[in-house]
């Protein structure tokens, strides 16, 4: 090969190299640029991802999607909203996503979506004002039951029945041990004649181990969770570009969709459509004995009787309030076939780590029809016979929504596991009664 033409090789090796990077360079920044783009933009404008992305995964859905959330360390009560935080807007309790992220309800046009205000006050709780009083004649702590669901919520109402502001403590699933310790931290010393905490037979079981792992852990909640989290994992970028691919190139629809839900509930009031949340199926799973003998239980007997000895030296009274989840509520009300083994199908085999002791823990063997209908009712006479024995208040919800669920209709939302306006009502009629009652 002469020296020109060597030249001439070597001259075109470069041109391409050169082309190569004027291209693949812009596109490489280009494409960093867009990636840190999503990143910082929906990191601060949360409100803007979609809720497919939220749902795509946990970590995304707890920690970037609701990034208003305070952690103490140690653990104490866990965590809690910023102080002074407000949220606006409409919000649809219809939309199957609140319960399930996958595909497993049948698209519809329901749409319940109604105004939408929640505001925590100066120390991070869901209260308006924003300012303490000094002295509150309630104090009720819970999980996401303490927040808006509704127009009207049940502890709103309950303030028009006592014609005083009530103080409220609470998060999103917290179990009875974040509920306790908050009442100790803020509620004993607000000298309150009735002290309520609620309990939700839906997770505040499962929500028990979680609080006793990351206690014993010295990590804070948040830090816990994010221990082995994967950086990948931890960027929005693949999750939005999954859900636009998606949405340019939807895939082909099955012949015949396998839907599970909606499921068909009969009452007096006519046929209840609704969708359940899988995850309360599985304490629902677990018989009375499993559940008695468990480690979660354990914790949570101990922690209400140190809490009622607490409450009654200072000068109160602790009812605990037993709130039914919907999958309870309406289970022995559906009928259909195939609805009753689409719910059976999610329902799990509940044991303990170490045979007849220990923590919960379950594996993917469907109950029978009989065994779930007796395992439904096992928290709840758990939970009776403890506060009983322990001489603790005890409301049980669960019988007045069954009864008025079948006389009067829809007390829960469609999508959303949580009331809707005549289910807050109801709580709120219940619970006054009940605390009326025990002036008698």
């Amino acid at each position: 090969m002469t020296e020109s033409a060597t030249s001439e090789t070597v001259m075109a090796k470069k041109a391409g190299w050169k082309t190569a990077v004027n291209i693949i360079g812009p596109v490489l920044v280009t494409l960093v640029t867009l990636v840190l783009v999503i990143e910082i933009v929906f990191r601060l404008f949360y409100q803007l991802i979609p809720i497919e992305v939220c749902a795509a995964d946990p970590i995304i859905g707890t920690y970037i999607c609701q990034p208003y959330f305070e952690y103490d360390k140690p653990v104490r009560i866990g965590y809690r909203y910023t102080p002074n935080f407000t949220l606006e807007g409409l919000w649809n309790p219809a939309n199957p996503y609140l319960a399930n992220s996958d595909d497993s309800t049948v698209p519809s046009d329901r749409d319940d979506s109604f105004e939408y205000r929640f505001a925590t006050d100066d120390h991070g709780f869901p209260n308006e004002p924003a300012v303490w009083q000094d002295q509150y004649n309630i104090v009720i702590a819970g999980d996401s039951f303490t927040i808006r669901t509704a127009p009207t919520t049940w502890i709103e109402r309950l303030e028009q029945y006592a014609g005083e502001e009530i103080l409220a403590l609470g998060a999103p699933s917290w179990s009875t041990l974040n509920e306790a310790e908050a009442i100790r931290q803020f509620g004993l010393d607000k000298n309150p004649e009735y002290v309520l905490l609620m309990f939700f037979e839906g997770n505040d079981i499962i929500n028990t181990q979680q609080y006793l792992e990351r206690r014993d852990s010295g990590l804070d909640w948040r830090e816990y969770d994010m221990q082995d989290v994967s950086f990948y994992r931890r960027l929005l970028t693949p999750h939005f570009v999954a859900y636009f691919w998606q949405k340019l190139f939807p895939p082909e629809p099955e012949a015949t969709p396998d839907y599970r839900y909606p499921v068909v509930a009969s009452t007096e009031a006519g046929l209840i459509e609704t969708v359940f949340k899988d995850v309360h199926l599985l304490p629902l799973s677990a018989d009375y004995e499993t559940l008695a003998a468990s480690d979660e239980f354990t914790a949570v007997k101990s922690t209400l009787i140190t809490l009622n000895e607490a409450v009654a030296a200072q000068g109160a009274q602790l009812v605990v309030v037993y709130i039914p989840s919907k999958e309870h509520v309406l289970w022995s009300r559906i009928w259909d076939p195939e609805d009753v083994n689409n719910v059976l199908e999610r329902t799990v085999t509940v044991t303990l780590s170490g045979g007849d002791s220990g923590y919960l823990q379950w594996e993917p063997n469907y109950l029978s029809y009989d065994k779930f209908g007796e395992t439904t009712q096992a928290q709840e006479r758990l939970m009776e016979t403890f506060t009983t024995e322990a001489g603790i208040h005890f409301l049980n919800l669960s019988p007045i929504f069954w009864e008025q669920s079948i006389q009067k209709g829809e007390l829960y939302h469609y999508g959303d596991p949580h009331w809707n306006q005549a289910g807050n009502d109801l709580a709120a009629d219940a619970i006054w009664a009940f605390l009326q009652a025990l002036n008698e």
